[in-house]
């Protein structure tokens, strides 16, 4: 049952990681640290703590990773003073305050846990094993090269992983009971896919170093990616046509329907209402369907940056021709020499393309609806000048 202090806590830790960690925390994220405290009260419960030894390890637990917030290496310096300034606040003696802080000390890599605590909370902190841990990783690996600008291909890091959780070991029986299989079926998939990697590279699939994303793997993803932006070309044709079709069905009405009215509304006034809903319906077509074919804004530059965090297309013109061509062959270079921003650009492209095409449909869809409502009225407008006549 948690005491007051934890739930105190456990507020105030909440509002702060969700303040202070970037959508960049994909790993250390709230969620984690969440887990690691259910996980570590799992523990203690297999081996009857008493209730002030199970608050310790939740206090732990709750302010282990707050460090985050300020900074990323050695983060575990900035937990223990964030937790130690907020637990002297609410009055915590500083012998408890002590325990709290070298537990969060022990969740260290590095750092090896000598007491029964110390060894629950190192366990907990490497609940990670259940789930998709392949997902998981994926987010460290992401933090790594963002926050460390430690940055492996496929093979490196596979293989970071595999010697990693080789080395670990579980520092109680009841960690071991609980995340043992979960262990051992992790390394079972790391080495499967390292093995997948070493098949691909001595069939020349995939050559030492390459990231193999799943683009660049997957034959199906890529005649996905190929029939998907093909389809959207021919739909962004298809919208062009029939945005042309409104433009001179309504321009003719403009130019030759109107001027053969006008002598008859002069002659007879009542032609002028339907005669307005007339030239109305064509002049809002026309607007919309030029509208729906008018081509979208572009500045013709591109931020590097942009390029590195794969946020920008090189390979659409309107995000380079105003570049000089050295600094255009330098950016495009990177992106040739990365897989991941590669795939980044053709996600970037087809996204985009879709973007404007929906705009562009959706325009096109509101010019009909103008044309059809607007000869509707036009009819039903001139069918009652005739009746009242």
């Amino acid at each position: 049952m948690q005491t007051e202090l934890v739930k105190k806590a456990e507020e105030y830790v909440v509002d702060l990681l969700k303040k202070g960690l970037s959508p960049d925390h994909k790993y250390h994220d709230l969620a984690h640290t969440l887990a690691v405290r259910e996980s570590v009260l799992h523990l203690a419960e297999a081996y009857r703590l008493s209730e002030e030894e199970k608050e310790l390890l939740e206090l732990a637990a709750l302010f282990h990773d707050t460090g985050f917030t300020v900074q990323y290496d050695q983060h575990e310096e900035k937990s223990k003073l964030i937790a130690e300034e907020y637990l002297k606040k609410q009055g915590v003696p500083e012998e408890k305050i002590k325990k709290i802080k070298q537990l969060i000390e022990v969740t260290k890599v590095t750092v090896e846990p000598t007491t029964l605590l110390e060894k629950l909370i190192k366990d907990a902190d490497f609940n990670n094993l259940s789930g998709d841990y392949l997902t998981k990783s994926d987010a460290l690996r992401h933090e790594w090269k963002v926050f460390c600008g430690k940055e492996m291909d496929e093979p490196a890091w596979v293989e970071n992983n595999l010697n990693f959780w080789k080395s670990h070991k579980f520092y109680t029986g009841e960690g071991l009971a609980k995340y043992g299989e979960e262990k051992r079926k992790t390394l079972k998939k790391l080495k499967k896919k390292k093995q997948n990697i070493s098949n691909d590279q001595q069939n020349g699939t995939v050559s030492p170093g390459d990231i193999t994303f799943a683009i660049k793997k997957s034959k199906s993803a890529q005649m996905m990616f190929k029939t998907t932006l093909r389809n959207q070309i021919d739909l962004t044709n298809i919208a062009d046509n029939k945005a042309n079709i409104m433009l001179s069905i309504n321009s003719l009405l403009i130019t030759l329907g109107i001027p053969l009215l006008l002598p008859k509304v002069m002659e007879d006034t009542k032609l002028l209402f339907p005669t307005v809903v007339l030239l109305l319906t064509c002049v809002l077509s026309i607007v919309f369907a030029t509208m729906a074919t008018r081509p979208v804004k572009m500045t013709g530059m591109t931020d590097p940056s942009l390029i590195e965090q794969g946020k920008s297309n090189l390979f659409f013109f309107g995000n380079f021709y105003r570049m000089d061509m050295e600094t255009y062959r330098q950016s495009l270079h990177k992106v040739l020499l990365s897989d991941e921003l590669l795939d980044n650009s053709i996600v970037n492209d087809l996204y985009f393309l879709g973007r404007t095409l929906g705009n562009k449909y959706r325009r096109l869809r509101i010019t009909y609806n103008i044309f059809m409502i607007g000869m509707v009225c036009t009819v039903i407008a001139f069918g009652i000048t005739m009746l009242l006549d």
